[in-house]
């Protein structure tokens, strides 16, 4: 029998029936952790009523549903039936600027799917869309409480070549590719991962990230329930209105492992307070896994420094680079030590590409932090290739690009973009980085460096000094260049989301802005633009949408804040 995702998961089934296999965590002090017999229970009944729909092999459901229970269970049901599964993230995550509507339609089209699975809370807005087709059939709401006797469960078995699963990209810049992956390609992903993250039965996996990201969905639920690892989901929105219920579900569901993006951090060592951490050990996790976007050495450091009272060892501070492209992880720190990090020539590596070590501040020269992402786990090669596609030795910043076997087939409907992507076996990631002795280190992404007077900066060079200023939301930041004819160079702009109500005036806050990046950076700042909360919505996988809102700036998409009394107000038209 040909190996297989289905395969894979019914076999834990087999094995070992009265294993713990996940848990919804959502209260602190109530975890209730369901076998894996219990679960695919409630996955047969669900599958049952997706074939009642007509939900064949081969087809495509999208699920556009809150990342938790529903989802996952039908994420499962989908595989089961050997339909292919894509998830959406719902628009109430999508915010002012959601293109949401946009995404789905042409997902739809271009996938033809079967059956789209929504919240009843979508019936109204989804009106249009419904018309009068016969489809994709709209189903919404829970469309099963029940559950079915493992013994009927549907048992199919595709061959390792066939498509397993569709996932969307990022789309920082407007509507999301969909990636095709094989289930040769996913497993390939998941014996990787297990692998490089040394993961044994003893594990015992918490997370928050949401399941329409390849992070949570490959890295942590499909990982975890193909190893036999316990998982306990917490709800994103959840997380992000009390980032102490990831700290305190690690504690008590005794989690060895976790994932989370460099924001993530961040929000839970500025906003977790010991009166919701009493009673909290962390000392049992062995890996913090960061991963999914820029990571800074403050926050990791910042992180420690907050938690370590807490049980929280340095050495379980982990990072990982991956994309959707390549099926979830790709490098991965040491699973037994510290992550890795440098110190480089700021000018060096701004103006020549060059990531020349510093001992961290020389001749008050401030050195550049670089954070190692890890090596290549299993089976999987990475090169750093100049624009010219040639092997660029250590040190030498070039486009990150991968010999993989988790690669996919390629986008759905995009040939032009897949040949783009796809080069002579090779899986270019568009991420710009170096390497020094087999340590992979990320610096940014290809389209979105910001050119100043020869000098080369990434968005996420600024977000350490946006960090800092408390007026600020974290992580809700757009950095891009303008093109100035007059100069000759590009105009830095950047719009940031402030907190609502504002403690103090606009102009101090920009003056905050503009200070900070001068003295971290040495850049002066063109145009600072305030907006409200909700306006810089996100991608469904964390990411910023730099590219997305230069173009709304550029076309006077973006209104900046205003100010009335102690409210802050300001609407931002897409």
């Amino acid at each position: 029998m040909s190996d297989s995702l289905q395969h894979r998961l019914l076999a834990r089934l087999e094995q070992d029936p009265h294993r713990p296999a996940v848990a919804f965590y959502s209260i602190p002090g109530q975890v209730s952790w369901r076998n894996v017999q219990d679960l695919y229970g409630n996955v047969g009944a669900t599958a049952r009523r997706l074939a009642e729909e007509g939900l064949r092999r081969g087809e495509v459901c999208i699920i556009v549903l809150p990342s938790g229970e529903a989802a996952a269970i039908a994420t499962l049901a989908v595989l089961l039936l050997g339909a292919l599964p894509l998830l959406i993230a719902p628009p109430i995550l999508q915010g002012v600027h959601s293109t949401f509507l946009q995404t789905l339609r042409r997902t739809m089209l271009t996938t033809r799917a079967s059956i789209v699975l929504c919240p009843e809370s979508m019936r109204q807005l989804l009106q249009d869309l419904r018309g009068n087709r016969s489809r994709p059939r709209f189903l919404f709401g829970p469309i099963t409480t029940g559950r079915d006797e493992v013994a009927i469960l549907p048992r199919t078995f595709p061959d390792d070549s066939q498509v397993a699963a569709l996932q969307l990209t990022s789309g920082t810049t407007g509507v999301p590719r969909i990636c095709v992956w094989t289930h040769r390609a996913v497993l390939a992903a998941l014996d990787g991962m297990a692998g490089a993250m040394a993961l044994t039965d003893a594990d015992v996996c918490f997370n928050w990230t949401p399941l329409y990201h390849d992070m949570g969905l490959v890295n942590n639920l499909l990982l975890c329930l193909t190893q036999g690892v316990p998982i306990a989901l917490l709800s994103p929105q959840d997380f992000v209105k009390n980032p102490a219920l990831w700290l305190r579900g690690l504690s008590e569901t005794g989690a060895t492992t976790t994932w989370s993006p460099n924001f993530g951090f961040a929000i839970a060592t500025q906003r977790a307070k010991d009166e919701h951490l009493e009673g909290v050990s962390l000392h049992r996790v062995r890996a913090f896994w960061n991963a999914a976007e820029r990571i800074h050495l403050e926050t990791m450091q910042a992180f420690y420094n907050r938690f370590a009272s807490y049980g929280l060892r340095r050495e379980a501070l982990k990072t990982n680079f991956g994309c959707a492209e390549n099926v979830g992880g790709a490098t991965f720190s040491d699973p037994e030590g510290p992550f890795v990090s440098e110190y480089v020539d700021p000018q060096a590596l701004y103006s020549h590409g060059i990531a020349r070590p510093l001992p961290g501040q020389i001749d008050g020269q401030r050195g550049v932090a670089v954070v190692g992402v890890g090596r290549p786990h299993p089976g999987l090669r990475v090169h750093i290739l100049s624009k010219r596609a040639r092997i660029l030795p250590d040190g030498e910043v070039g486009e990150i690009t991968l010999d993989t076997p988790s690669r996919m087939v390629g986008y759905l409907g995009d040939t032009r973009a897949t040949r783009r992507a796809l080069t002579n076996g090779l899986l270019r990631t568009g991420d710009l980085g170096y390497m020094r002795g087999g340590e992979v280190f990320w610096v940014g992404r290809v389209k979105e460096r910001i050119t100043v007077r020869g000098r080369k900066l990434d968005p996420s060079d600024f977000e350490p000094v946006l960090f800092e200023i408390p007026d600020l939301r974290p992580g809700c930041f757009a950095a891009f260049g303008i093109d100035d004819e007059t100069s000759g160079t590009q105009r830095i702009v950047i719009v940031t989301e402030v907190r609502d109500p504002l403690s103090r005036p606009q102009q101090e806050i920009t003056g905050d802005i503009s200070r900070g990046v001068f003295l971290h950076l040495g850049l002066k700042l063109d145009d600072i633009v305030l907006v409200r909360p909700g306006t810089l919505t996100k991608t469904s996988s964390g990411k910023r949408r730099h590219r997305f809102f230069r173009r709304l700036y550029v076309e006077g998409g973006l209104a900046p804040l205003t100010v009335s009394g102690d409210a802050t107000t300001g609407q931002a038209s897409a």
